[in-house]
């Protein structure tokens, strides 16, 4: 069975943009795939300080996993820095690539401007975010990575990776191939970025029905009032209806016939009641799972990440030539 490794930085709780851009494709694919989920608190280290909320983090983005469907019967869910080998991979990766190559990778800028870092503040953690992320996907083989359009260029770099350690020393890694959900970005409800808690602009997953009424309303719209998509010339409310399709299931075309005569108002309270039926079911999984089964859950799934990763580890080291037998026995 073919691997997939994806995941998040344990920010916090996740919102409907991680919904529609990889935790449905994640749901859909576990049962398809060996399926591998990293909670990467280094990498929410390269641009945060507030170390003292990752552990509350962790557990609470574990909980809107199984909220979601994902099942830990069919996924491996672990926590990277608790995972060892990843760091060494890390390491050895990092003689594969170039400063300037890093440099060029427009993720790594726009991850910048969100945090509002200046380039020549910027930590070498940061700077070096693609190459540990290249670590995590190759340390356990992994052949499908399901990423939002933001994250291309992050794979990119993990698959130049792969293949520069295949030619130079021997071929052990696959090559991953990335998988867009069917809408890759979605825009926040300012209409001005994509999605993120630290914008303010989200619908978390746990957001009762009233704040999910009350944030649509504020939500941004168009000039004109024809409910139509077109994401050229009406990108705010053609970014509703992604919403509006992904929690209904209707194509555009029948959501602009059905609200051919509708108001954006009248639209847009409709669509939040779209999102509270569609989230009321993952709502009450969530309030289902205890703290004592998600550290369960982590517990058993990074023991398994460790005994992955490190086999991993000692067949590059081998490649390499650097595990020293005649040494270390």
């Amino acid at each position: 069975m073919k691997r997939i490794l994806t995941g998040d930085r344990p920010t916090g709780k996740l919102h409907i943009g991680h919904l529609i851009g990889t935790l449905d494709n994640r749901v859909k694919l576990q049962d398809e795939y060996d399926t591998f989920i990293i909670i990467a608190d280094f990498q929410y280290m390269t641009d945060r300080r507030e170390y003292q909320k990752i552990e509350d983090n962790i557990l609470e983005i574990v909980k809107d996993y199984l909220a979601v469907g994902l099942d830990p019967k069919r996924v491996t869910f672990f926590v990277q820095s608790k995972v060892i080998a990843l760091s060494q991979l890390y390491q050895m990766f990092s003689n594969l690539v170039s400063v300037a190559r890093v440099k060029r990778n427009p993720t790594v800028k726009d991850e910048l401007r969100s945090a509002g870092i200046e380039e020549s503040n910027m930590s070498v953690a940061m700077l070096t975010y693609p190459v540990s992320q290249a670590a995590d996907i190759l340390g356990f083989k992994a052949n499908l990575v399901p990423v939002g359009e933001d994250q291309l260029p992050h794979l990119e770099q993990t698959r130049e990776v792969a293949r520069s350690f295949n030619k130079e020393f021997k071929e052990i890694f696959p090559v991953p191939e990335p998988l867009l959900s069917i809408a890759p970005r979605v825009l926040g409800l300012d209409g001005n970025a994509k999605m993120s808690k630290s914008l303010g602009n989200t619908i978390m997953l746990s957001d009762s029905p009233d704040d999910i009424r009350k944030k649509l309303k504020r939500a941004v719209t168009d000039s004109g009032k024809e409910i139509k998509f077109d994401m050229a010339n009406k990108p705010a409310i053609s970014n509703l209806m992604t919403i509006f399709s992904f929690m209904s299931g209707k194509n555009y075309k029948k959501i602009e016939n059905e609200f051919k005569y509708a108001s954006y108002s009248e639209f847009k309270d409709a669509l939040a009641e779209e999102i509270i039926k569609k989230l009321n079911v993952m709502q009450e999984r969530r309030a289902s799972a205890t703290e004592a089964e998600v550290k369960k859950i982590l517990g058993h799934g990074t023991e398994k990440a460790n005994e992955i990763t490190l086999k991993t580890l000692e067949e590059a080291k081998e490649a390499m030539h650097i595990s020293y037998p005649k040494i270390f026995k």
